[in-house]
């Protein structure tokens, strides 16, 4: 994987909101980027469409509530997870990245003022102090790409970390963990990392960090006092996916169990404006079917079988139960891969349960 300089060298220009001026981490990130010329204005509108790509970075305040409940998706069991727009828009250029979907990327937009999203979050946790709140910045961009440059994670660990039932979580393709080692105090943050097998990292995840980069970062993550997580989204089925997928689980041997907070399974999944971004892609001649959603997947059966597998691997490797969820599936699947719903399961009863005040939008019935 690159360095972090030769990303920072992917971007051309700077434009800056007037409003964030003040902010005493602006100067420290510009000093960061300072071979990059600054141009500040007082509304995005007024950057020139030259400068509209992924090569320009925005730095702005904040675009009104950037705390919301994950999108979910109809007629599939929420998890209930809480997301925090950080970082807005990504240069890895994963093949298969949603946000292609519905993002434009243009430009990379970083909402620098982190006070009024903390506040948010503290306020739900104080009105749900007998649940789990589980938080994450990787909704629409990765949460540690660009972070060692402007450091908006110290801010929501530091402030976050008091709270008992506050897991936050730092979703990464990355391995930049360095900057936030020596943090004193960690509370329950999480160092979330998308897996792949090298093979499939190579094919489709454009410039992202290495499997050994990642988990390598893993093993410093929990060596300086965190909690990590590991995220097997999207699972390809192509070739010999189950000796690869094994040989990956294989490889986190050294990760002790008590330090994973959870681990997610969810197989590739796509809209059709995605496969129209997508191109010709090997994976695209597997089967897949529409869902009550608009999004293609894999048949149910397939799924099941996919997912019975990895779980089978998992248990393997860590005898004691760890938390693992399903991301975006049918009550049918998760009786056919756990034979129960994730309330009926005990590990994951309290990530399951909605948080009051944050309401999960999804239809949660049946669907193929």
């Amino acid at each position: 994987m690159s360095s972090l300089n030769s990303y920072i060298d992917h971007f051309k220009k700077i434009y800056v909101a007037e409003e964030v001026r003040h902010l005493r981490r602006l100067e420290t990130a510009l000093q960061r980027l300072r071979h990059l010329p600054v141009i500040y204005i007082d509304d995005k509108g007024e950057i020139p469409g030259e400068d509209m790509n992924s090569h320009t970075l925005f730095i702005s305040g904040s675009k009104g509530e950037t705390v919301g409940h994950c999108p979910a998706s109809r007629g599939h069991l929420c998890c209930n997870y809480i997301t925090v727009d950080l970082y807005l828009g990504c240069i890895l250029n994963c093949s298969y990245c949603i946000m292609k979907s519905y993002l434009n990327f243009a430009p990379i937009t970083i909402y620098l003022d982190t006070e009024v999203a903390i506040k948010r979050i503290i306020e739900i946790a104080e009105n749900n102090k007998d649940r789990t709140i589980r938080v994450g910045t990787g909704e629409v961009g990765d949460s540690l790409l660009l972070d060692p440059v402007f450091r908006l994670s110290e801010d929501f660990i530091r402030a976050l970390s008091p709270f008992a039932n506050i897991f936050l979580e730092l979703k990464t393709k990355t391995h930049f963990v360095d900057h936030l080692l020596g943090l004193e105090n960690k509370g329950n943050t999480v160092i979330g990392f998308s897996l792949n097998p090298e093979k499939l990292i190579n094919r489709y995840e454009g410039i992202a960090g290495t499997l050994a980069e990642r988990i390598q970062a893993a093993r410093k993550s929990v060596e300086h006092g965190y909690l990590v997580s590991f995220h097997f989204d999207p699972l390809f089925l192509t070739g010999d996916w189950q000796h690869q997928y094994a040989q990956t689980i294989s490889s986190l041997k050294d990760i002790p169990q008590d330090k994973i907070a959870w681990i997610s399974l969810g197989t590739m999944r796509y809209t059709k404006e995605l496969k129209q971004k997508m191109g010709s892609q090997d994976f695209l001649l597997e089967e897949f079917i529409p869902c009550r959603d608009g999004k293609y997947r894999y048949l149910q059966k397939t799924r099941s079988g996919v997912y019975r597998y990895i779980l089978k691997q998992i248990r393997k490797r860590w005898r004691s139960p760890i938390p693992v969820y399903l991301c975006m599936e049918s009550q049918a699947v998760w009786r056919n891969v756990f034979g129960r719903l994730p309330h009926e399961i005990a590990e994951l009863s309290a990530i399951f349960k909605e948080a009051r005040g944050v309401a999960c939008a999804s239809n949660q019935g049946r669907i193929i």
